[in-house]
C-alpha cells in the first residue's frame, strides 16, 4: 500500500470481473462487505486476494475499499485516431488550431453532410452540421473559405466542391 492507502501493484478490472463471475466468489466477497468472516478454501482465498477485492490484513482478510476505483482508473480507453479525435459523442468541440488538422476534420465530415452531385439549401446544409456543432455558421464558412463546399453567388444552395 501507498501513503493514502492505495494499492502499489495495479488493479485489473478482468481480474476483479473474473472473480465476480462465479457465484461462490461473489457470495464470500459479499459477506466480505458486510463485515463477515467466511469460511473459505486455499484457493478461494487466493482468487479473492489475486483479483484485488480483499487485501490480507495481517491474516485477516479485509475489503479492499480502493479495488474499483484503482481498476477504473487503470482501464484506459483507446485513443481516438484520425480526425475522430477532435469529436467528443460525434459532435465538434472546436475546429483544430493545426491547419492540417482542420483539413482532416472536414475531409472526414464532408462526406456525411452532402453527398458529390448533391445540392442542398442553406436550410438543409444547416440542418446537417448542426448534427456535427453548435456553432453552425462557422462550420459552414470554414468548408467553404477552404475549398469544400462551394456556394452559389446568391447564397441560396451549396454543392460540394471536390
Amino acid at each position: 500500500m501507498d501513503r493514502d492507502g492505495q494499492p502499489d501493484t495495479p488493479v485489473s478490472w478482468q481480474a476483479i470481473m473474473a472473480a465476480l463471475a462465479s457465484s461462490r466468489l461473489r457470495e464470500l466477497y459479499a459477506a466480505f462487505v458486510l463485515g463477515q468472516q467466511p469460511a473459505l478454501s486455499a484457493k478461494e482465498r487466493q482468487k479473492l486476494l489475486d483479483s484485488s477485492l480483499l487485501n490480507d490484513d495481517g491474516g485477516r482478510l479485509v475489503v479492499n475499499e480502493h479495488a474499483f476505483k484503482a481498476a477504473l482508473a487503470g482501464a484506459r480507453r483507446p485513443e481516438p485516431e484520425g480526425a475522430e479525435r477532435f469529436l467528443l459523442a460525434g459532435r465538434i468541440e472546436g475546429l483544430p488550431k493545426r491547419a492540417t488538422d482542420r483539413l482532416k476534420l472536414f475531409e472526414f465530415l464532408i462526406p456525411q453532410i452532402i453527398g458529390p452531385d448533391a445540392t442542398l439549401t442553406e436550410k438543409q446544409l444547416n440542418a446537417k452540421l448542426a448534427a456535427f456543432t453548435d456553432d453552425v455558421p462557422l462550420l459552414r464558412r470554414a468548408l467553404v473559405d477552404y475549398g469544400y463546399l462551394d456556394r452559389e453567388r446568391d447564397g441560396s444552395a451549396y454543392h460540394r466542391a471536390r
